[in-house]
Formats: C-alpha cells, structure tokens, sequence
C-alpha cells in the first residue's frame, strides 16, 4: 500500500460520481489538475472530458489529444499541473482493470468511481507503479 495520500475537496467528489451517473452506462472520464509533493498530491480542479473512445465505452475510455492539451494549458494558466485522471466503472468496482494498466501511465493518480445500476458507489484512487506490473492504493482525503 502507497503512503501517497490525496485530498481533494468534497464538491469535486460529488461531481466525479454526478458524472459517472449521467454518462451510466458508458464510462466517464476527466483529468485531475492540482499540485504534488513527495507524500501526496492536492487536486484543485477537475477538467471534464468526453469519452471519445470509438466503440465500447461501457468498459473503455479516451481523452482527447485536444482536452488534454487544453487542461495542460489550464493548469499552466493556474501554476498547477496535470496530476492524473479519473473514469468510472459501470456496474464493476472500482479498482483498476487489466486494461487500465495497459494505458496507464507511473507517477499519475488514477481516481475509479464504481456506478451499481446507474447510481455511483465507492471511489478509490491507484498509482500505478513504476515497473508498471501492479498499482498501490492511494488514501483519499476529502476535505
């Protein structure tokens, strides 16, 4: 288990499962801007995407090159930096896929909302590991 913690104010949370809600069935996505230190990271803000994943996205999502380079200039224009993602994962817990893995990037913070039957659950935060074989959970400090 990580000692990485991150807080994140409550609205935000509520916005990530509002979102995961609306787009039930399909998954959402969006991208984290916030600061980071050695022991944790601070998000300020949430930068909402659409998935633009060409099929599947029950079980898959994509961002856009153009909202990623948008929520890059974001953070920029607000000395902060992109310091992960978020998605949400229909009627399945939320911890990361197989397939998560495979895209995922070290060093980003992944937050994973569970969506039961159109209503959101838990929301877990992961890192992927520098080896890329496995994530460590992250503690979520809601403020």
């Amino acid at each position: 288990m990580s000692k990485l913690t991150v807080r994140i104010p409550a609205p935000l949370i509520e916005t990530i499962k509002s979102e995961a809600e609306e787009t039930y069935p399909e998954e959402c996505c969006g991208i984290l801007i916030g600061t980071a230190n050695g022991t944790g990271k601070k998000v300020s803000r949430l930068f909402v995407t659409q998935n633009v994943h060409s099929d599947n996205k029950a079980r898959r999502f994509m961002i856009s090159p153009e909202d990623f380079k948008n929520a890059e200039k974001t953070a920029r224009e607000e000395d902060a930096e992109i310091i992960g993602f978020y998605h949400s994962h229909p009627d399945h817990p939320a911890v990361p896929s197989d397939h998560d893995r495979e895209y995922a990037w070290p060093w980003y913070l992944y937050l994973i909302v569970s969506v039961e039957g159109g209503k959101s659950s838990s929301i877990k935060g992961w890192e992927l590991r520098g080896d890329r074989e496995d994530y460590d959970e992250v503690t979520i400090s809601i403020s």
